[in-house]
């Protein structure tokens, strides 16, 4: 059976926000909260988009572990970096599963293999999110 991923858009805070759905229920992955993110995260998302397609189409296995890769800018004009770990603790217990962080300037993103096929499959809609919401949205021409 095939699943269904689709966003919840709410507000938090007064900010803008998306809550990634399965099946029209938040994604909880070995008992983890679902992925909720804003529009910096969500810019962080689609700069490091080639790296979660490699993760998620390689099963976890790569990139490789605990190595940092480096996205200068990319199309949102964000720096960040990439690590994959084969595990994650959660609250005392270590879960052995490939999960991937996005980390920018103290702010980061992580998830399993199940949020990451999510984000690919609903990557326009987070580019839309990210024109809708985005107040520093500029415009470059050439």
């Amino acid at each position: 059976m095939y699943s269904f991923y689709s966003f919840e858009e709410k507000t938090h805070e007064g900010h803008p926000i998306l809550i990634l759905l399965k099946d029209r229920t938040p994604v909880f992955e070995d008992n983890i909260r679902g992925l909720g993110f804003g529009i910096k995260k969500a810019k962080m998302i689609i700069n490091t988009m080639a790296q979660i397609e490699i993760f998620f189409n390689s099963n976890g296995a790569k990139p490789q572990k605990d190595i940092k890769i480096y996205i200068n800018k990319g199309k949102h004009d964000i720096s960040c970096y990439c690590i994959k770990r084969n595990n994650f603790r959660r609250n005392d217990t270590i879960i052995e599963r490939p999960f991937l962080q996005i980390h920018n300037n103290g702010t980061s993103i992580g998830f399993g293999l199940v949020k990451a096929e999510g984000l690919i499959v609903l990557k326009d809609q987070i580019e839309d999110f990210i024109r809708r919401n985005d107040n520093n949205n500029v415009v470059y021409t050439k």
